[in-house]
């Protein structure tokens, strides 16, 4: 036999393999090919999400707080959490509950790195929260970690570095109502004056007025300005230097801190009952 013989017959066996791989009927459903098809995934979705239901059940029979937060922690999430992962890397994309409502319960219970990571992943594919939140994930999102943010200096606890890491989404990348960026400008400008920085202090203040008039910063912000003239009167021009600019304040809050330590917050719970 010649070799363009051999060759042109090899060729024709490859196309007739793949024709007949391209016409076979798609695998059986199982544990191990949940995930080899958009159609064995739908039905995968579908026992997923009958689980899910018996589990927000349980969740709303629960009144105490701290027994949500365990039950979500240290059950459920570990339950749900590998299905979210093969999900993630079969490539799929269709709504999916699941992922929707890992998300939600990674903020309630403040795993925010873990939480963020999967709110990326969820605003790429077009996932939507469950109508009854009446908002996108950015806001919720944002809303979840600023009232965080805002109970933890109120408890005497650092809400750092996650409301800095946040503010350049918060204000710029996302579409917001005013209000919310303004307080995580707010919030800023007052950890600001807590270690004495009036300059930077003076400008998430500014930010804060202008993106929302009614934050009531007003008697803070003329406080930071009195403090950062004396200082300057008396000298200080090299520790207390003119006011950064917006965009140098954005631009470092972007920036990751090469000193954080990327694990989660603890658990100071003020989520819902989902």
């Amino acid at each position: 036999m010649s070799l363009a013989l051999a060759h042109k017959r090899r060729v024709l066996a490859q196309g007739q393999a793949v024709a007949a791989a391209a016409s076979a009927p798609p695998a059986p459903y199982s544990a191990d090919t949940a995930m080899a098809s958009p159609a064995n995934a739908k039905k995968h979705l579908v026992l997923m999400e009958q689980s899910l239901a018996v589990d927000l059940e349980r969740i709303s029979n629960i009144d105490s707080r701290e027994q949500r937060q365990s039950l979500k922690r240290d059950e459920l999430l570990p339950k749900y959490l590998e299905y979210v992962q093969r999900y993630r890397d079969s490539g799929l994309n269709f709504a999916n509950a699941v992922v929707v409502y890992v998300m939600i319960w990674l903020f309630d219970t403040r795993q925010f790195t873990k939480g963020l990571e999967l709110a990326d992943f969820a605003m790429s594919q077009g996932q939507a929260l469950p109508e009854r939140f009446n908002r996108n994930i950015q806001t919720f999102v944002a809303d979840e970690v600023i009232e965080w943010a805002e109970a933890e200096h109120k408890a005497g606890r650092s809400p750092e570095p996650y409301v800095s890491n946040l503010l350049h989404r918060v204000d710029g990348e996302w579409q917001l109502f005013e209000r919310i960026p303004a307080r995580y400008h707010k919030l800023l400008g007052i950890l600001a004056m807590d270690r004495k920085d009036w300059s930077a202090a003076i400008v998430h203040f500014e930010r804060a007025e202008s993106l929302y008039e009614k934050i009531s910063v007003s008697t803070r912000l003329e406080g930071c300005r009195k403090a950062l003239a004396k200082v300057i009167a008396a000298g200080g021009q090299a520790t207390a230097t003119v006011a950064m600019r917006l965009d140098e304040v954005l631009r470092e809050s972007a920036e990751p801190d090469p000193g954080y330590d990327a694990g989660d917050s603890g658990d100071n719970d003020t989520s819902s009952t989902d």
